[in-house]
């Protein structure tokens, strides 16, 4: 439980700062705190964003005025990046980051263990649905703050807000994926542009055709909680975010405007409020329906001609950001050194010169101190009240009072306890034994020819006593609210004799274990580096299944390890779902047709979500020698039992494909 005084911590509003322009907008409107992106190491890699160069300034210009800065290192990192993050986390922080937003576990793992005195924040991509998973990244990453799953609604947010070991953060307004967070592989396997690592082409904005019916399936609106503001300022939660770092400065200053007010007068939107945050970006307006767990086709929409033309009626401005004074006293005695003392923001530093002399000639006047300490120009300061106290006739030379002024303003702005790069140190992996597993989606689909693996996953709702199968998957997402469901399943697979459990994500980690299962570690915990790898094996993991966005080169250090030899992978799992309206939940199955005329096989599974699979098949079956020293994962989705006992016999004698496939690159 958190201690009285985080709990009643005044809630923070979060505001998005993709460029100069926009970090402006959002001080200017009120933000408490701003989250911005440097480089490569950030998912919205197509924002202008920060360099190390310039970030500096911007860090300065937000602190000058009491505004937080957050950065985003929330992407999926490769081996050969963990010393460049490591060394760009450094100078950020002491440049003067506040925090830092990690997705990649191994990248979390590798900042705590160097720097145990930065702040972590985990990322939406971190995948946290429930309160064990805020728990669990608190305890073992050091974790201050987490940023809930997007799908979460109201009662499940305010459950993990009010009983986790670290803060919660939660969006509030802006576009929400339609994938489970953290768990969309879409936009690499359609496109080659990965999600992971920021570089996200959006084809859930695209039209697809399902059972028929043409249009935007994929597509939601994008989401405002602007009805709900008494709920969430008592709900527990710490911080509120708004999403928009690929939008320009009058969407940013306008929204935290808007929401500013909000939160200060403690009272929903009026309708002119909502209206105005409609024409600063919307798609056909917007939705709280995963709040309220109203989740049905009023969720979706597209951004219309009539969006884009209100959003073009919002007048430009020159935002004439007030710069904040600053109170200065100056001590010019002789023969002491001369002293300076500035004051802002309750904090208050002071720097020592040259010696005052004796004046000969000219004597120093009061007026001339004055007007020199008062050169703010370049600084994001203005003057406040400045007060000289100095003996008469005497002397010191203008630049010492101008390097008094240049020293006093850099003190304050000094990080008090600066890090010192670090050498990133690389894991010794533990080797475990090659295994060959496989999930198959129903009973019926498993062959007799299915002892090829050792171990055979059913999801673990499919699973009855009497199945051929030895090991359950856990679902994608597990609610607290859907815990004591999900516990009585895994206790009836248990005392059925289950040994495994292919574990999901960070938030199931803790029970199944507890249940005492094996554990394998799914490819959604996103296994991109050695120090994710590590971090999980630690976490009690039997053996791991790699990224497939991962290619041979990038894998060849890790073997033993299981990538996914065979299966139309899982691309997105939505919460939203999409056969409902579509081919109805008694089917509960479909395919949809993309531009190009892929078939995208979609599958309903535990609490009425979805899974959508990729059109072709990675398929090693001719290639075993390139997969020989790692373990075998299978994915069995669409095909029917036959077909399942064709593949493994495929697999045993090394046969190529007559269909269209991919590869392990």
């Amino acid at each position: 439980m958190k201690s009285l005084d985080m709990v009643n911590t005044k809630i923070e509003i979060l505001a998005p700062a993709g460029d100069y322009d926009a970090l402006v907008g959002a001080i200017y409107a009120g933000a408490d705190a701003v989250y911005l992106g440097i480089g490569e190491f950030n998912a919205r890699i197509r924002a202008e964003n920060f360099t190390l160069e310039s970030v500096g300034d911007a860090i300065r210009l937000a602190h000058a005025h009491g505004t937080k800065v957050y950065i985003t290192l929330n992407t999926c990192l490769y081996d050969r990046e963990v010393q460049k993050m490591l060394d760009s986390v450094a100078t950020l922080y002491n440049l003067g980051a506040d925090a830092f937003i990690v997705a990649d576990l191994g990248v979390a793992s590798v900042i705590r263990e160097n720097y145990p005195e930065i702040e972590l924040h985990a990322s939406t991509q971190a995948t946290i649905h429930n309160l064990d998973g805020a728990n669990f990244i608190s305890e073992t990453l050091g974790m201050l703050r987490v940023v809930l799953a997007r799908e979460l609604d109201r009662e499940n947010i305010e459950y993990i807000s009010k009983n986790a070991k670290c803060e919660t953060e939660i969006f509030v307004h802006g576009a929400h994926c339609m994938s489970v967070s953290g768990q969309c592989l879409m936009s690499y396997f359609q496109g080659g542009r990965s999600g992971n690592r920021g570089e996200c082409a959006q084809p859930c904005r695209l039209p697809y055709t399902i059972n028929g019916k043409n249009g935007y399936h994929l597509s939601l609106k994008d989401m405002s909680l602007n009805q709900h503001i008494l709920e969430i300022l008592n709900s527990g939660v710490a911080s509120l975010k708004i999403e928009g770092r690929m939008k320009n400065e009058e969407y940013v200053s306008g929204t935290v405007v808007i929401w500013r007010r909000l939160i200060d007068e403690k009272r929903n939107a009026s309708k002119v409020e909502k209206t105005t945050l409609g024409e600063l970006f919307s798609r056909q307006g917007f939705t709280d329906g995963y709040y309220l767990g109203k989740i049905d086709g009023s969720m979706l929409g597209v951004r219309t001609q009539k969006d884009k033309d209100a959003s073009k009626g919002q007048e430009t401005k020159d935002i004439d950001l007030e710069k904040p004074k600053i109170d200065m006293v100056a001590e010019l005695y002789l023969g002491e050194k001369a002293k300076l003392t500035i004051k802002h923001n309750g904090k208050e530093v002071t720097v020592y010169g040259d010696t005052v002399e004796k004046s000969i000639n000219a004597p120093l006047s009061r007026e001339n101190i004055i007007k020199n300490l008062s050169k703010l120009g370049s600084t994001p300061f203005s003057q406040g009240k400045i007060e000289v106290l100095k003996s008469n006739d005497i002397m010191v030379r203008v630049s010492s009072i101008n390097d008094l002024r240049r020293q006093a303003i850099e003190k304050l702005f000094e990080v008090q306890n600066k890090v010192e790069p670090k050498i990133y140190k690389k894991r010794e992996l533990l080797r475990p034994e090659k295994i060959k597993t496989a999930i198959f989606l129903e009973e019926e689909q498993i062959p007799l020819n299915a002892n090829y693996f050792d171990v055979i996953f059913l999801p673990l709702d499919k699973y009855k006593t009497g199945s051929r199968a030895n090991g359950v998957q856990m679902p994608p997402v597990v609610f607290d609210s859907e815990w004591q469901e999900i516990e009585a399943m895994l206790d009836y697979a248990r005392n059925s004799g289950i040994e495994w459990a292919l574990v999901s994500n960070i938030g199931q980690i803790k029970r199944v274990k507890e249940k005492g299962f094996k554990m394998i570690f799914d490819y959604r915990f996103n296994a991109f580096n050695a120090p994710c790898v590590d971090y999980l094996m630690k976490s009690g993991a039997e053996n791991v299944i790699l990224s497939p966005e991962l290619t041979q080169a990038q894998i060849r250090n890790y073997k033993g390890y299981s990538v996914i030899a065979y299966g139309h992978i899982p691309m997105m799992t939505t919460h939203k779902c999409i056969l409902k309206d579509t081919v109805g939940c008694e089917k509960c199955k479909g395919y949809m047709t993309d531009r190009q005329g892929a078939r995208l096989y979609a599958h309903g599974i535990y609490g009425h979500r979805n899974i959508i699979y990729n059109s072709v098949p990675i398929y090693m079956a001719d290639k075993e020698s390139e997969i020989n020293s790692f373990s075998h994962h299978f994915i069995f989705s669409s095909e029917s039992k036959e077909k399942c006992q064709e593949i493994i016999e495929a697999y045993k004698n090394g046969t190529p494909s007559n269909g269209s496939i991919r590869r392990i690159k």
